[in-house]
């Protein structure tokens, strides 16, 4: 019989955790004991059973490992270097050990990231609170919103639109089982198995994040609420006017046919940044989608060569 959360008990979490995981040898003091960071920097994400994922989409150690990479994607987003994480999680007792240890083997993956400590407390649901540090060396050469130029070219780092209707298709899905994320059902087309599958191992782009910045590039965020509502903050940050101009080559197969439904989705974790005219990401993968000109903070979208009409800009935290 599976053994659930409240036979252990929180030091007893804390004491299989330590012993399952080696990297954990820092958790058990009032505090993490960090060493020295030149400049830190620091972002926090939390996510919610229900509002921001369910257990039933994919193995925990899948959705442990999807959690982490979109609390680095910040980090990315700054040119900065991923050091450390702290936890703050809440847990229903019932919660069976095994899954929260495999949860956790997602969280504790990354050999360049060390969980150094965090927080465990009684919940109705589960939810946590991902603390990431990180060192951006030196401080004026971060990549910020604001400094976007007239005249920079405007990119992004891969595909668009995995997170468009991905939970009506997980469920049409059944869910995706095992290693090889495989549907329970075969009610989806393989298109809609890529984009799944995309959605839920998002990679941060922490190592193209430094080499823009070491590049000179000095503005970018990383796109999880929708491209148009990044690139409106790029603008009003900024104070220019964005143009994109955007094609089917830039979505995944399985959403061209709503490319601005998909520019709004949100939760790809890919990077946009704005860029000299005189330098080329295409090699790294990347690709060019408009340019920043003389304004006051708008955003004008065209589709294949033709002005369009944007409604929702992307994903709001508190809309109702």
């Amino acid at each position: 019989m599976n053994q659930r959360i409240s036979d252990l008990g929180e030091r007893g979490l804390i004491r299989r955790l330590r012993n399952e995981f080696p990297s954990l040898y820092s958790i058990g003091d009032d505090c993490a004991v960090l060493p020295g960071i030149r400049c830190p920097v620091v972002t926090t994400d939390s996510f919610f059973e229900g509002t921001h994922f369910h257990r039933w989409w994919a193995p925990p150690r899948i959705l442990g490992r999807r959690l982490l990479e979109a609390a680095l994607s910040d980090i990315a987003a700054m040119g900065a270097r991923a050091e450390w994480v702290l936890t703050a999680l809440s847990i229903d007792p019932d919660t069976g050990v095994d899954w929260i240890e495999d949860f956790y083997r997602g969280l504790t993956e990354r050999e360049d990231v060390i969980l150094a400590g965090g927080e465990t407390v009684r919940g109705e649901r589960l939810g946590i609170t991902l603390t990431v540090i990180g060192e951006g060396e030196e401080r004026e050469t971060l990549l910020r919103r604001s400094s976007l130029h007239p005249g920079d070219n405007l990119w992004i780092s891969g595909l668009l639109g995995r997170a468009l209707d991905a939970p009506e298709k997980l469920e049409k899905a059944g869910g995706l089982l095992g290693e090889d994320l495989k549907p329970r059902s075969g009610l989806l087309s393989s298109t809609e198995l890529e984009q799944l599958r995309a959605f839920l191992q998002p990679r941060a782009e922490l190592e193209l994040g430094i080499k823009l910045r070491k590049m000179g590039v000095r503005c970018a965020i990383d796109i999880s609420d929708g491209l148009f509502s990044e690139a409106m903050h790029l603008s009003r940050e900024s104070g220019v006017d964005t143009v994109l101009d955007i094609d089917e080559s830039i979505f995944f197969d399985s959403v061209k046919d709503s490319p601005l439904s998909a520019s709004a989705a949100g939760e790809d974790f890919v990077l946009l940044f704005g860029a000299p005219a005189g330098l080329d990401f295409a090699s790294d993968g990347c690709s060019k989608i408009g340019r920043a000109e003389t304004g006051n903070g708008e955003v004008t979208v065209f589709h294949n060569g033709e002005k369009v009409s944007i409604g929702t800009t992307g994903y709001d935290h508190l809309e109702v």
